[in-house]
């Protein structure tokens, strides 16, 4: 883990004792908070919506992707949405498209995916408009990564493959270098772990000879999941170590936030439920803080698998029902399904056979409905126990 400088542990222990309601928050993500100051520092004022009305789309644009580095995501939108609406005005076909690429980003990172899918939908319609191969295959790999994250596996591989032919096409490594960590995430889905490594592998030397930091520190996360997934434990937590660095030293708080949770997930495999614990709740921390609602229901369903190990049913059934809601508002039928099947368990071993019932069969319709066979045979089993 990156060490804090003195200086700034010294002000961050100084700014807890002054204000105590920021006592838990952990030390590496108010040193993260104190570059996100000092970066909205240097954005300067904010525009007012005439200062807006008077920017070219360009310039909007280019605001808005400092605003949304930044995770100021309500002050992006405003500032994208003014970028279609001045682009539409100067008949900028390009950078009317490329507003609409850089808003629905925005809606994907904070979970409205049916939004993300529309402004993709339309931003790919103006991309073969005007020929530009680029933007498709970055739409076709934001299409995917949705899909993905709602379990539509053989869609995100479809899209992510259209993506890679357009970069290879290209000789774009930093775009074949996410395509492939991209179908890497979908093949950890599907329990493909060597193809996964292969993938994974693949961006991680293409990441590193770019010098795209932030995606580098993204696929060694994802190698260090593979590598858990298969019980290796100690190569696990060298990648998570190299990702947890780089993610640290450039400020990224969602990619802290990840890494937190991975090592939380080694802790929990381990038995060290308090330590499990502790990881869990940096998480959720970061995660809140940013306004990242799948990475929150992530988090939840961490705390409530670690609470329900040590017997503490009450705090697991709060946490699990926390996490379904989320995953019920933003469309994530995979992650329902998990909660759904979690809650159960939960029911079952409580005698409440009704409720245990209705959850699973809930389960077992939605992982039918994004073809996780295997788990809908699961909750199929598990209603034939009742």
């Amino acid at each position: 883990m990156t060490t804090i400088p003195p200086e700034l542990q010294l002000l961050i222990a100084r700014i807890k004792q002054q204000y105590p309601q920021l006592a838990n928050l952990p030390d590496e993500v108010m040193a993260q908070l104190f570059l996100q100051v000092l970066q909205e520092q240097l954005l300067g004022p904010l525009a007012s919506a005439e200062e807006l009305e008077k920017m070219s789309a360009e310039e909007l644009i280019g605001a808005g992707e400092q605003l949304l580095n930044v995770g100021e995501w309500q002050e992006a939108e405003k500032y994208f949405l003014q970028a279609i609406e001045n682009a539409e005005k100067e008949n900028d076909l390009k950078e009317q498209l490329d507003a609409l690429t850089a808003l629905g980003r925005l809606c994907h990172d904070r979970g409205d995916f049916p939004q993300a899918m529309a402004l993709l939908q339309q931003a790919l319609a103006l991309a073969e408009r005007i020929g530009d191969q680029r933007l498709i295959a970055m739409i076709y790999d934001q299409r995917g990564t949705i899909y993905f994250l709602q379990g539509g596996y053989p869609q995100a591989i479809e899209y992510y493959k259209k993506s890679l032919e357009i970069m290879k096409q290209r000789s774009d490594e930093q775009g074949l270098a996410a395509g492939y960590g991209n179908l890497g995430n979908v093949y950890v889905r599907q329990g493909d772990h060597d193809r996964a490594i292969q993938s994974y592998k693949k961006a991680v030397e293409l990441s590193y000879k770019v010098g795209d930091d932030r995606n580098l520190a993204r696929w060694y996360g994802n190698l260090g999941g593979v590598y858990q997934e298969q019980g290796k434990y100690t190569p696990a937590t060298e990648m998570y170590q190299k990702s947890l660095e780089i993610f640290l030293h450039i400020g990224d708080q969602q990619g802290t936030a990840g890494i937190y949770g991975n090592l939380g997930i080694i802790y929990e495999e381990l038995g060290n439920f308090e330590q499990a614990i502790q990881m869990y709740q940096k998480a959720l921390e970061v995660h809140e803080w940013v306004g990242n609602e799948p990475g929150v229901a992530q988090d939840y369903g961490n705390l409530a698998d670690v609470y329900q190990k040590m017997d503490d049913v009450g705090q697991a059934m709060v946490y699990y029902n926390r996490a379904l809601k989320i995953m019920e508002r933003i469309g994530d039928q995979h992650g329902a399904a998990r909660q759904h099947f979690n809650l159960g368990a939960l029911c079952h071993n409580l005698r409440e056979i009704e409720q245990a019932r209705v959850h699973y069969q809930k389960a077992k319709a939605l992982c039918e409905i994004v073809g996780d066979m295997q788990h809908a045979q699961w909750a199929a089993q598990a209603l034939r126990g009742l």
